[in-house]
């Protein structure tokens, strides 16, 4: 059976005049014409769909049962054209997001917010993931957006600096450096270091390394952890200093200090989504990601 939609606005507009002639005027057609496509769906379905006399027009019993499902077919049309403009419009759909834990306390709350408040109709999942596990899920279409730390490199992602930070050292609130308003990472050179481990964000670990074996020496990394707040943790049991970025003072840990160090390398945070991916939803998280680093 091939029934076209046309016929369905055809037999639905017949229905509701009981009139061919303005069934015909109302749909801007010739009332022949119009009486010949009746035919065809007739055909179609197998049934005559109208009782007609010289005097009147009506349903038949098939015709009648095609009624509620002809309106629900064109509706569901509608619907569906109206969806897909929304949705070409990155109004409606589905987007998932990777970040690292270090963005959590930077600028990926805020640009949750706005996404939401802008996109309310948008079904938004974030995953906090290592920097291997979002490129991977990235490359596999299981993440629209990922946020970590460099380095990256890789032709098929398009790839952009979203913010930056300076570093803080992160003591014990008993350690003697805990009272000091700005330290220099050599006066950290012979302290035993407790870091992110590098298999969660390779770039910060070697960083943090590279750094404190230019001011005194190999770093001495006594203690690695998988978590930010499993870092502050073992610092706030004496077991290690750790260096972070800035923007951890806002987890306000208790028993630890933070401290300026200065000066400070930029830690940098890269935004990163496959090159081909044109859906206007990455479109409008970039957006709001961007004018969220910005505040």
């Amino acid at each position: 059976m091939k029934v076209e939609l046309r016929h369905l606005r055809y037999f639905l507009a017949v229905a509701d005049e009981l009139h061919f002639g303005r069934a015909a005027e109302r749909i801007g057609i010739a009332q022949p014409a119009l009486s010949q496509q009746i035919r065809r769906l007739e055909s179609e379905v197998g049934a005559e769909l109208f009782h007609r006399s010289t005097r009147q027009v009506r349903l038949s019993a098939a015709g009648d049962a095609l009624r509620p499902h002809a309106l629900r077919a064109l509706d569901d049309v509608a619907k569906g054209a109206a969806a897909a403009v929304r949705a070409s419009r990155g109004e409606i759909g589905s987007l998932t997001v990777g970040f690292i834990e270090t963005a959590a306390s930077t600028f990926v709350p805020a640009a949750v917010r706005r996404f939401r408040a802008e996109r309310p109709a948008v079904a938004l999942t974030l995953r906090e993931l290592g920097v291997d596990a979002q490129i991977e899920a990235l490359r596999s279409g299981k993440l629209d957006v990922a946020i970590v730390r460099p380095p990256i490199a890789s032709a098929e992602l398009l790839v952009e600096v979203v913010a930056e930070e300076g570093l803080v050292a992160a003591v014990s609130a008993r350690h003697a450096l805990a009272q000091r308003h700005r330290i220099s990472a050599r006066a950290l050179a012979e302290e035993p270091l407790v870091a992110l481990s590098r298999e969660t964000v390779p770039g910060l670990y070697d960083q943090v390394i590279s750094l404190l074996g230019e001011r005194g020496g190999a770093a001495r990394v006594t203690q690695e952890a998988t978590s930010i707040q499993a870092v502050l943790g073992l610092v706030a049991a004496e077991l290690g200093v750790a260096l972070l970025p800035a923007s951890v003072r806002s987890l306000n840990r208790d028993g630890v200090a933070f401290v300026t160090l200065a000066p400070s390398p930029r830690s940098t945070m890269l935004m990163i989504c496959r090159r081909d991916d044109s859906s206007p939803l990455v479109a409008a998280f970039r957006d709001a990601a961007r004018e969220s680093a910005e505040i």
